[in-house]
């Protein structure tokens, strides 16, 4: 790592150092400590706690299991045939550098490079990852459109809603437009006709080929659909099993528009892996639709908690499958 990466990374550190700090002070009266915090919402029986841990973590789990089908399917739609393992231990570790790097960038980086080594069609699976992306943030706007109008209409939260529905449509007309074959076939074509070094031209052109075959498929496209909105609705739903010990009164369909939203900010590369944005938001949110917001804070750091469990087992999976690639003489991992 250069100078100029490390002094990124340290900014990024900062910066989520500083929100975290932000979202404390904001979450606490003045005079109480995180500690009190996390008593005063962590109430229930510790086994009721754990069972809630327990099930966020699966909930976690069965949305890399989930995400892995997917992408295996659009893979086979533009002539990519990858095992679902390898594509779920592509996914596990991804979250994990997703959690120690700014952004999902280079655990996209990392899928990408994964898959090249095991298919040897690295631009096609940056293609189709890219409509994977695309189809991800359409079911984001979707759940988030959906769950509005089962929100409880109070005066004081119906300030959110039209902000809500106007970012959640823009996104979603955005990822239709984009998907449309008409447009992904125009730019396969506009790709065919470039000029630059050769090498990079035809690696472009293979990857928004592989996007235009995958996306021109419409059986395909609405079963990776389906399994997008799965997909995303899966961590609203580890969130709420996180808040359920804490005894909060706030209703499923906030959490099902809270929660798409913030991971679309977390998305953003301003710190490492999404934290103290998570939180700060987390506080902001949550509280302005009448949750406490030394809970909120709480429900926050128990979803990072949860995050950095995966994380681990990423970490673990990683070291295993890169030890048991040298020990077979695969080569380096460079980007096709």
């Amino acid at each position: 790592m250069n100078g100029g990466a490390l002094v990124r990374v340290a900014l990024r550190l900062a910066v989520a150092a500083l929100l975290l700090w932000l979202a404390v002070r904001v979450a606490l009266p003045e005079g109480e400590s995180l500690g009190d915090a996390l008593r005063s919402s962590w109430t229930a029986p510790p086994e009721r706690i754990a069972a809630s841990f327990a099930t966020a973590f699966a909930i976690f789990g069965l949305g890399y299991g989930v995400g892995a089908l997917r992408f295996q399917l659009l893979l086979a739609a533009a002539g990519v045939q990858l095992g679902f393992g390898a594509l779920w231990r592509g996914y596990v570790v991804a979250g994990f550098f997703n959690l120690i790097l700014p952004g999902a960038i280079m655990g996209d980086v990392y899928r990408v490079v994964d898959a090249r080594q095991d298919s040897g069609r690295g631009s096609e699976v940056l293609g189709v990852l890219v409509l994977e992306r695309m189809l991800g943030l359409a079911a984001l706007a979707v759940i988030g459109l959906a769950a509005l109008p089962a929100v409880p209409a109070r005066n004081e939260t119906a300030r959110l809603v039209l902000p809500v529905a106007a970012v959640c449509g823009v996104i979603l007309a955005g990822c239709l437009a984009l998907l449309h074959p008409r447009v992904s076939s125009l730019l396969a074509r506009r790709a065919a006709r470039l000029t630059g070094p050769r090498g990079i031209v035809d690696r472009i052109a293979r990857s928004l080929g592989a996007l235009n075959e995958a996306s021109s498929r419409p059986s395909v496209v609405v079963r990776a659909s389906l399994l997008s909105l799965l997909t995303q609705a899966l961590p609203v739903l580890a969130v709420f099993a996180l808040a359920v010990p804490m005894e909060s009164s706030i209703a499923l369909p906030w959490f099902a528009v809270i929660v798409p939203f913030v991971t679309l900010a977390t998305l953003v590369p301003i710190s490492i892996g999404g934290t103290g944005v998570r939180e700060i938001l987390f506080v902001a949110l949550f509280g302005a639709v009448g949750m406490d917001r030394g809970m909120a804070l709480s429900l926050s750091l128990s979803t990072l908690a949860v995050a950095l469990g995966w994380g681990a087992v990423g970490l673990a999976v990683f070291a295993w499958g890169r030890s048991a690639r040298i020990d077979a003489g695969v080569g380096s991992d460079s980007l096709p």
